[in-house]
């Protein structure tokens, strides 16, 4: 987990944390790693991938039902073997194309009103950082917290680095940065999409549910939390 943060910021301001895939755009990591990863392979690379890729989505899809956490660690197997440096490299080759055309207006206009606000804005996400970097450097975020892979020889292994961004590893990096650098959660805001999200949006004064699953929308309603809709 990687939590960047910028010691200059100053105390006791709110914050806007912003989990990133169903929320800011219609990306998700399966989308991503396909993306980024095919961006880089040859035509028999690409059809190998693919190959291998597509039986194993329906189990990806059940894990993800049951546990966020898990699918995560599992997903993120994937990744074993690639090179940093080169999916470093896809990943800013194809930002602009990937991100370009998912990103929802209504998060963008979002972003704007927080930043006008002069609220710190913070992308809270369970995808690794080589793939979100990019994506914080596009829209000019002041934090980004996200999973940290671990590395070997230069090299993913497949693994994380303390654990996944999946559910409650959300709201607790949220709390320690804003322990570090004195965010008032009180008067912060969180948005997020899926039921996974309900410990982000609990840490903050206010917490609202951006195109939320069944599961979420029914705990927001519950909650009082505001639901909105930017697209799809």
């Amino acid at each position: 987990m990687e939590a960047a943060i910028k010691q200059s910021l100053p105390k006791g301001l709110p914050a806007a944390f912003f989990d990133v895939d169903g929320t800011l755009g219609s990306s998700n990591i399966v989308r991503a790693y396909l993306s980024h990863v095919l961006l880089g392979a040859s035509g028999l690379r690409r059809f190998i991938t693919v190959a291998c890729f597509l039986p194993r989505i329906p189990y990806y899809i059940l894990v993800d039902n049951i546990n966020r956490d898990w699918f995560n660690v599992a997903f993120y197997r994937n990744y074993a073997g690639i090179e940093v440096a080169a999916l470093e490299r896809w990943c800013v080759e194809g930002a602009d194309s990937y991100y370009g055309t998912r990103l929802f207006p209504k998060a963008l206009e979002t972003l704007a009103w927080h930043r006008g606000k002069g609220h710190r804005i913070v992308l809270v996400s369970g995808g690794i950082e080589p793939v979100l970097r990019p994506l914080a450097s596009m829209l000019n975020v002041d934090e980004l917290i996200a999973a940290e892979p671990e590395v070997l020889d230069g090299r993913l292994t497949g693994r994380l680095l303390q654990g996944s961004m999946g559910g409650r590893g959300k709201a607790d990096a949220v709390t320690q940065l804003s322990q570090s650098i004195g965010i008032d959660l009180c008067e912060s805001y969180a948005y997020g999409d899926s039921y996974w999200d309900k410990a982000l949006l609990e840490c903050v004064g206010h917490g609202v549910a951006v195109n939320p699953d069944r599961r979420l929308r029914r705990l927001a309603r519950k909650r009082g939390w505001r639901i909105q809709s930017w697209g799809h």
